[in-house]
């Protein structure tokens, strides 16, 4: 890209509800913000208001300090509580001007419907000095688009939509996107990727990435993001042509598989479990899987993949030590001597369920998720991954996982992912676990 980050235009967006204050999922802002960083534009701010003028008005004249465009979402109903026109109008300094033929299709809307038309909603005609409207095919409030011109700057444009998302999203992409696209994207094309890294820590990711994301400092955008098990890499660039931002993603890519090559499972849609099961048809493996504290999670998440019956054969969810010993074979005294959380309980569960289903492979997972029965020998948290079928001997990789029962859970389940797959396409694992 030839113009730094600092220079592409900053959007902001407001959200206007109490309701969305006293616990009411926000569906809105991932919906938005998604779209407008796949568009290639900057998100800075996505803030969320109660329904009061002086707060919504406040939040406006701030934007106006600050950034290129303003959405605000919620407000243009014809109640008491829809205030996002005055607050507008407040804070810009520019009044509303009553459009009565805006009124004679609200009309016309509650004729169709057979409904008389209440005198309130003739606030919903008020449109800020200099606007432009947004016609509503699916609601009686129409938005409103206000451009201001700035001396040698981008203009600043505002978009007030109303909130429910049948109304919002097509106003959206039929008239918002495309004229911000108009203002502020003109020559512009966007090249955007997601490396999934798997075995290592965010931190640690950060960290050996960091040359990178300084040599790119001025052509690309990136964010890091620690998941369950996973960190993903995001990497935007933009070009004066497609060729050319597709130029230095290459570019940028080669440079992150020198730096964690080894830890990079996928781009994109690619998934832990999709990878693996590309690696096992590959190979012309068959897996099976034990679970003991993950209670299916492990199957779940194999038999999510379509086609995943081509290789995975089944499963065994072996919550007390009489099915482990009765369908897993793991001898008794493994039991007494070792317990069921224990590097050897894994290695048996996973070499039992492999012979147990005549598979090529088979991969367990014991542990304690929590809350209680953790000890200062093996606290919560203490997982086991056994694989059997891998190399010449079975092994069990030892975890270490913090959080609740469901995030220790849906980590270990991560990290058997990691583990199999790793070993199977025989890359780095990183020094993150022991192995017995």
């Amino acid at each position: 890209m030839n113009a730094s980050p600092q220079r592409t235009p900053r959007i902001e967006i407001i959200f206007t509800g109490t309701e969305l204050l006293e616990g009411r999922p926000n569906t809105h802002q991932n919906y938005l913000c998604l779209r407008l960083k796949n568009a290639g534009f900057s998100v800075v701010r996505a803030a969320t208001v109660p329904d009061d003028q002086k707060a919504i008005s406040s939040a406006i004249r701030d934007w106006s300090l600050h950034s290129a465009a303003l959405i605000v979402c919620g407000g243009l109903g014809p109640t008491f509580d829809d205030l996002s026109r005055e607050a507008a109008s407040e804070a810009l300094n520019r009044p509303l001007i009553y459009h009565p033929e805006i009124f004679e299709k609200i009309k016309a809307r509650f004729s169709r419907f057979r409904l008389p038309i209440p005198e309130e909603n003739k606030k919903q005609a008020y449109v800020l000095q200099g606007a432009r409207v947004i016609e509503n095919p699916n609601g009686s409030a129409p938005g409103q688009m206000l451009k201001i011109p700035r001396k040698n700057d981008w203009p600043q444009a505002l978009f007030l939509l109303p909130g429910p998302f049948a109304e919002m999203s097509p106003m959206f992409e039929n008239i918002v996107l495309p004229r911000l696209r108009s203002l502020y994207g003109r020559g512009l094309f966007v090249e955007q990727r997601v490396f999934h890294l798997s075995g290592i820590f965010e931190s640690v990711a950060d960290e050996k990435l960091s040359s990178v994301m300084r040599a790119f400092k001025n052509q690309a955008q990136f964010t890091i993001l620690g998941l369950s098990a996973q960190v993903d890499f995001h990497v935007s660039v933009r070009g004066k042509t497609a060729g050319e931002a597709k130029k230095l993603m290459l570019k940028i890519k080669a440079e992150i598989l020198r730096k964690v090559g080894a830890f990079v499972f996928g781009e994109g849609d690619a998934t832990l479990e999709n990878a693996l099961g590309q690696e096992l048809l590959k190979r012309k493996k068959t897996l099976v899987v034990a679970e003991s504290c993950t209670a299916g999670g492990l199957a779940s998440r194999l038999t999510s993949v379509p086609g995943s019956s081509d290789y995975f054969l089944g499963g065994v969810i072996s919550y007390s030590n009489e099915i482990k010993k009765e369908f897993l074979g793991v001898r008794p005294e493994t039991l007494s001597r070792f317990g069921a959380v224990s590097p050897e309980c894994a290695i048996e569960m996973a070499e039992g369920a492999r012979h147990k289903m005549k598979a090529s492979l088979g991969v367990s997972i014991t542990g304690i998720a929590g809350p209680g029965r953790g000890s200062a020998k093996k606290p919560v948290g203490l997982v086991y991954v056994g694989l059997s079928g891998f190399g010449s001997k079975p092994f069990a990789r030892e975890l270490r996982l913090s959080g609740d029962r469901e995030a220790v859970r849906k980590r270990a389940v991560s990290w058997a992912f990691h583990f199999a797959l790793h070993e199977l396409a025989d890359t780095t694992l990183g020094l993150f676990s022991r192995r017995f």
